[in-house]
């Protein structure tokens, strides 16, 4: 079944299902699970929720990956409503919501349409019960003190969440990074990445290739997670720059897909990096047909870096 829905053919994937039926087998929360989440990502939210109700009238309890990939399509879809039933079906069955849940909500709460949505998707993330929506309901401003009070909430937050793998940390903080960036929070944003940072949440961000010769990696981010995170980098590199007198002779900023890759189109990522730096007259170029990297080195660099403005940068 995992094969054949995999390689596109949910039909023939269901007609597994069938011949396990027939045959007498019965289907456990892995094979149902399994076909909520193909036809989710196949974009078919009524196939995706007709099986996770098909699994309940077998008498099959979920767990908490398949209510994701149910909740992810449901949000997906912009059916709000079922996703609130499909939380309050996880609360009865005694299931706590994920890191991964939150993420999920949160990630549909900064893309909601409407002030309606958005309150809704404030109750969804209420519903949930996890204990990052306490984290975000608390999160200090960005007062007087340079943002201090913002990084030790942050700081307490992860240390909290130690347990939970490098992965969904990630996912969560870029979720976070991008509701504050397009909530203009952009202070508070820029702290939480410095945390994130700092606790190794992105432990391939920045990266010295050899002497003085450093690559950012921002590919893996989303669009305002990526600015925020070059921004306080740029800043970062300055300020070392302004002490130690010595300045990075290459940056190598990457936001795509590289002049390997296959995959075609545009990243967003890249277009808003781009956006940034044009805006703020960075010395960049691409080399070698490689549209994904955007490089700085030499005299321009320097000159560039000891600008003041690139200390404000992430509150463009």
């Amino acid at each position: 079944m995992e094969v054949l829905g995999h390689c596109g053919f949910l039909e023939e994937a269901e007609g597994v299902f069938t011949e396990m039926e027939r045959e007498s087998w019965v289907p456990d929360e892995h094979v149902y699970g399994l076909l909520v989440d193909l036809w989710g990502k196949a974009g078919n939210v009524e196939k995706a929720w007709r099986w996770y109700q098909a699994m309940l009238h077998a008498g099959v309890r979920p767990n908490v990956p398949t209510c994701n990939s149910l909740l992810s399509t449901l949000l997906r879809g912009h059916r709000l409503s079922e996703a609130y039933n499909l939380l309050q079906s996880m609360v009865a069955f005694g299931l706590q919501s994920s890191l991964q849940t939150y993420t999920l909500l949160l990630s549909c709460c900064t893309e909601a349409r409407s002030n309606f949505d958005l309150g809704f998707c404030g109750q969804l993330m209420a519903v949930s019960g996890h204990p990052a929506h306490t984290f975000l309901l608390k999160m200090p401003p960005a007062g007087s003190d340079n943002g201090q009070k913002v990084r030790d909430h942050v700081s307490s937050f992860l240390d909290y969440m130690h347990s939970e793998d490098r992965e969904s940390k990630r996912g969560l903080i870029d979720a976070v990074v991008e509701f504050l960036h397009k909530s203009g929070l952009k202070e508070e944003a820029g702290s939480v990445w410095e945390v994130a940072a700092v606790k190794n949440v992105y432990p391939d961000a920045l990266r010295e290739k050899s002497c003085s010769y450093w690559l950012i990696n921002l590919h893996v981010m989303s669009e305002g997670t990526a600015v925020t995170a070059l921004s306080r980098t740029l800043a970062w590199f300055r300020k070392q720059m302004l002490v130690s007198g010595e300045c990075p002779s290459r940056i190598d900023i990457v936001t795509g897909w590289g002049r390997r890759s296959r995959v075609t189109g545009s990243s967003m990522v890249r277009q808003a990096v781009e956006e940034l730096l044009n805006v703020f007259n960075f010395p960049f170029f691409t080399e070698n047909g490689n549209s994904g990297c955007f490089v700085g080195c030499g005299e321009p660099l320097k000159n560039w870096l000891s600008e003041s403005y690139v200390e404000r940068m992430h509150l463009l």
